[in-house]
């Protein structure tokens, strides 16, 4: 008999459940505001449930395929942190903009959804089913502005390449249950470190497809070339919501699969791994040094982060689990920041963010000066901020597998991300003052500034307990 537990979906189904009454109360009520507040408040009532699986120990159901270990439950709450800021950023954004149809925020919840069933998914039918549920939402969101070509470009082109993606993670799948004779990640490890395993050349041909699919989610190089083209296009509140919700998704579904196949496979899977993580970091920052405007410098400052988080997929065994659960937390806060104050810059078309455009915005604005001053310092890495700590505990952990030159890589490039994440600090403070630009700051989205830049100092300044409240063990993902 099937062992189910329904408390271990708790979290996701309230998002599911908050989503489907969201969408039946628009037809009879077209306040989007409503759907809003709904989606918010499912937010804060999933969040409870989910620190209340943290406080209870590990768990599963399903026998074993839907997992509530401690990695799932904090990347759980990276998934109803970033979701949060991303729909507050999107409260004023959507109606300034003619953008506000009563199906935006079910299709974030359920996008959400989706993502925190990747986290918790226990086998690879469960990633695939998270995976979908989480991707056809994007997808739709990615294109949300109507009559807009650069919008339905980002669309397509999402679409595109994910089902492309999604072929190769599948037929991925399909090799490694040839090889192993399971998809549950517990049983595939057991599978692969039993003594006489003779079928190793169709598990890393699996391992590699995998590596394919999985890598479109991350935007590892060479498959990051959508990210700049999609997070530009889409809409501001979207972008936020991608590049923080999507990323926080598809490396912990990495994190598990490295852990119970990756890492127990020939070298040349982790060859293929580092080199992929070293270009990655390389490409994503120097792509970011030739950006003149602030959305598509983000982009590839997505690319670069995912990178570092590379770092830690290649110590999922030790201590990669809770330095990624960390560093998305961190990455999360600062990168929505800097996504809230950018909508408020930009026009109605999510254009106009060239960096010249903030010349002088230090006198003209000086609290949203500070604020995004404060994420680009932090996404560069500069101490006393979130990203500094995320940043040292993704090196040590690669450190401490013997990756030493993916480490000096990593802190390299990031000294030359400085060059690119202080452009718009120096037009801000050290140019004269722009008078074409007006912005008008809504309270949601200073609600969501001023959050995510004192907890971007805090956990700079304080990282002790925030590291020790996600501190997960070894537990991880073989099968919990």
């Amino acid at each position: 008999m099937i062992d189910i537990n329904w408390g271990v979906f708790a979290p996701a189904l309230i998002l599911l459940i908050a989503a489907s009454l969201s969408l039946l109360l628009a037809v009879f009520n077209k306040n989007i505001k409503l759907s809003a507040l709904i989606s918010l408040t499912a937010l804060v009532v999933s969040a409870g449930f989910n620190l209340a699986l943290f406080n209870a120990g590990p768990g599963s159901s399903f026998d074993g395929q839907y997992l509530a270990d401690t990695a799932a439950v904090g990347f759980n709450f990276v998934i109803l942190l970033a979701t949060f800021l991303a729909i507050l950023i999107s409260y004023d954004y959507l109606e300034s903009r003619d953008l506000d149809h009563e199906e935006y925020y079910p299709l974030m919840l359920l996008s959400a959804t989706g993502a925190m069933v990747m986290v918790a998914a226990g086998s690879m039918i469960t990633l695939i089913l998270g995976l979908e549920i989480m991707s056809l939402a994007v997808y739709v969101l990615a294109a949300w502005k109507q009559d807009n070509s650069a919008s339905e470009e980002a669309g397509m082109k999402y679409f595109l390449l994910g089902a492309f993606a999604s072929a190769f993670l599948i037929y991925g799948i399909a090799m490694v249950f040839g090889a192993t004779g399971s998809f549950n990640y517990s049983q595939i490890a057991a599978a692969i470190a039993a003594d006489g395993f003779d079928k190793a050349f169709y598990a890393v041909l699996g391992a590699l497809l995998l590596l394919v699919g999985l890598g479109f989610k991350t935007a590892f190089f060479p498959f990051h070339q959508w990210a700049p083209d999609v997070y530009t296009g889409a809409p501001m509140p979207v972008t936020s919501f991608m590049s923080t919700v999507v990323k926080t998704a598809a490396f912990a579904a990495l994190l598990r699969i490295a852990a119970s196949l990756l890492l127990g496979l020939p070298s040349i899977i982790v060859q293929v791994i580092a080199i992929m993580i070293a270009l990655t970091m390389i490409v994503g920052n120097l792509g970011g040094l030739m950006q003149t405007g602030l959305k598509r410098m983000l982009a590839f400052s997505a690319v670069a982060h995912a990178g570092y988080l590379g770092l830690a997929v290649l110590a999922a065994k030790t201590t990669g689990i809770q330095a990624a659960i960390w560093y998305l937390t961190a990455y999360a806060i600062m990168n929505a920041g800097a996504f809230a104050v950018l909508s408020l810059i930009v026009d109605e078309d999510d254009q106009g963010d060239d960096i010249e455009l903030l010349d002088g915005f230090g006198k003209s604005h000086p609290m949203l000066a500070v604020a995004l001053s404060i994420f680009l310092f932090s996404l560069a890495g500069f101490p006393l901020f979130a990203g500094f700590i995320g940043k040292i505990f993704v090196f040590q952990a690669a450190l401490a597998q013997g990756y030493n030159v993916l480490a000096i890589i990593g802190i390299v490039s990031s000294l030359v991300a400085v060059v690119y994440y202080m452009r718009p600090v120096i037009a801000m403070y050290f140019k004269s003052e722009n008078h074409k630009l007006s912005v008008n700051a809504s309270m949601p989205t200073m609600i969501a500034i001023s959050f995510a830049a004192v907890a971007t100092i805090l956990m700079g300044i304080l990282p002790g307990w925030w590291y020790s409240l996600f501190e997960i063990g070894q537990r991880v993902v073989a099968g919990g």
